[in-house]
Formats: C-alpha cells, sequence, structure tokens
C-alpha cells in the first residue's frame, strides 16, 4: 500500500501519489499565455512563484461538463505545475495500482471502493509537456 491524494477530474476518479502533491489552493484568475499549448490554461502567481496550470481533462482526454474548481500543485523533482482538477476527495492508503492503462500519463490503475482509480505519472506529465515545448 502507498499513500495518495484522489482526486475528481471531470466525472473520473484519479490518485497523485502523495509525494508529488504540494498543497491544493483555489484555481482563481489565470495569465492566459499566448500561442501555448491547449493544456496550458495559463500560468497563476501562488506566493509569489509562477506556476504553468495544467488542464488535466484536456491532457487525460476527458470530456468535462464544468470548468475546473481547484489547483493541485504537483512537482517531480525540480519541476513544478499546477494541475486543474474538480474536487480532492481523500488523501490516505490505496492498494498498489496493479492493472496497466491505456494513457501514456497514468502509472496504472486500480479498483477501490467500488471504482476505477487511474494513478497519474506526474514525471510523464512534465516531460510529455516538455518535450513537445521543445519541438515547437
Amino acid at each position: 500500500m502507498s499513500t495518495y491524494t484522489r482526486l475528481k477530474v471531470a466525472a473520473e476518479t484519479y490518485a497523485i501519489p502523495v509525494g508529488n502533491v504540494v498543497e491544493i489552493a483555489s484555481l482563481c484568475d489565470l495569465a492566459a499565455i499566448p500561442g501555448a499549448r491547449p493544456e496550458i490554461l495559463g500560468v497563476r502567481n501562488l506566493r509569489g512563484q509562477i506556476l504553468p496550470v495544467i488542464d488535466l481533462a484536456l491532457l487525460l482526454g476527458i470530456s468535462a461538463a464544468a470548468p475546473p474548481k481547484l489547483l493541485l500543485v504537483a512537482e517531480a523533482g525540480n519541476v513544478k505545475a499546477g494541475f486543474a482538477i474538480d474536487e480532492v476527495s481523500s488523501v490516505g492508503e490505496l492498494p498498489d495500482h496493479v492493472e496497466g492503462a491505456e494513457s501514456e500519463f497514468l502509472l496504472g490503475t486500480m479498483f477501490h471502493d467500488g471504482e476505477l482509480v487511474g494513478v497519474i505519472d506526474v514525471p510523464r506529465v512534465f516531460d510529455s509537456l516538455r518535450r513537445t515545448d521543445e519541438r515547437a
């Protein structure tokens, strides 16, 4: 078992290893970045630190019914960014992911409390965005 932050993106349940989660904040106003990829909603100044904000629903290919309300600040190595999410449902231990996932952004999936939970691979999300930016 490992410790995760469980969250909702659109109607889907995901988990992020707690070691990758810095904090949860309100999404607030974002400053647009001209020419940015569609997955980048903009940037947010969070206590003097400028963070890119990633539309996790769009990145994962999920249709959102409403705009996200929260910002989950994630980090991997020396990279920090915000994920736009709908809610945080819990923080606690979950069984290790056992099933493979079709998305390149997931470490795997698990069933917990009758729900399918995808485990987000934060370093892979960051690497994917960085690789695309370098090709542009």
